[in-house]
């Protein structure tokens, strides 16, 4: 029900199964470290920025730009989602080639189609030409760049995300929080319910799988929801 993060699972996996048992993995930006058992086979380290939205215990906590490990320290990098979140991606990456090993591989997914979240620390979206750009510029090769689905991935995706939006909006737990009368919130939950029973409903259950398998129709995949990379440290 949601290929995206089917995708991008997949791809990890992927990338797993080239990296020799052993490897050094630091899971850069982990949140609550969802791919940890993706990676078994290696020696796993997460690291999150300091009081950032999870509770989820770290190896280390650090920014980024600013990682506290010796050069050529790590045979692998993941940085799933992350990038659009950090305020110079240039010097993530660079910092990233610097405590990566010669030929060590940056594991990476960016969002390109999608809505702001994790604010205020959502900064870029990603085209393939950018992703592309900061590699050469940043001293890496990239080994793949791939898309995550087209337009109807987008489409079949993000059409329920509206309407649920619209609830969350004007969601009653939160009126307190956001200064927001609760009896309007109940009122406005009531009054859209018909929008959750008969557009969210048919379309999160029955036009979503419909859209994702027509997503082979789009060959050229302009609007897609992301994109995959392995970048290779040169």
């Amino acid at each position: 029900m949601d290929p995206e993060n089917a995708r991008i699972k997949e791809f990890l996996i992927e990338s797993s199964d080239c990296l020799p048992p052993g490897s050094i993995l630091l899971d850069a930006g982990a949140g609550k470290k969802p791919y940890k058992k993706i990676f078994k086979e290696c020696k796993y380290e997460s690291t999150d920025m300091p009081g950032g939205f999870y509770c989820e215990p770290h190896d280390f906590e650090c920014f980024l730009d600013n990682i506290p490990r010796a050069d050529n320290f790590y045979d692998a990098v993941v940085l799933t989602q992350v990038l659009e979140h950090v305020p110079d991606p240039w010097q993530v990456l660079r910092e990233v080639k610097r405590i990566l090993k010669p030929h060590g591989r940056l594991i990476l997914s960016v969002p390109f189609e999608g809505p702001l979240y994790g604010e205020p620390w959502h900064f870029y979206q990603f085209t393939h030409y950018a992703l592309r750009k900061m590699a050469e510029e940043t001293g890496f090769n990239v080994i793949s760049l791939e898309k995550i689905g087209g337009s109807f991935w987008v489409l079949g995706k993000r059409f329920p995300m509206v309407i649920l939006k619209l609830f969350k909006q004007r969601d009653p737990f939160r009126s307190k929080k956001r200064k927001q009368s609760i009896l309007f919130d109940l009122v406005m939950n009531l009054a859209m319910f018909p929008l959750f029973l008969f557009l969210y409903l048919p379309s999160a259950y029955l036009m979503r799988p419909i859209f994702y398998w027509l997503d082979r129709l789009d060959k050229d995949k302009e609007l897609t929801l992301g994109y995959t990379a392995v970048f290779e440290k040169r």
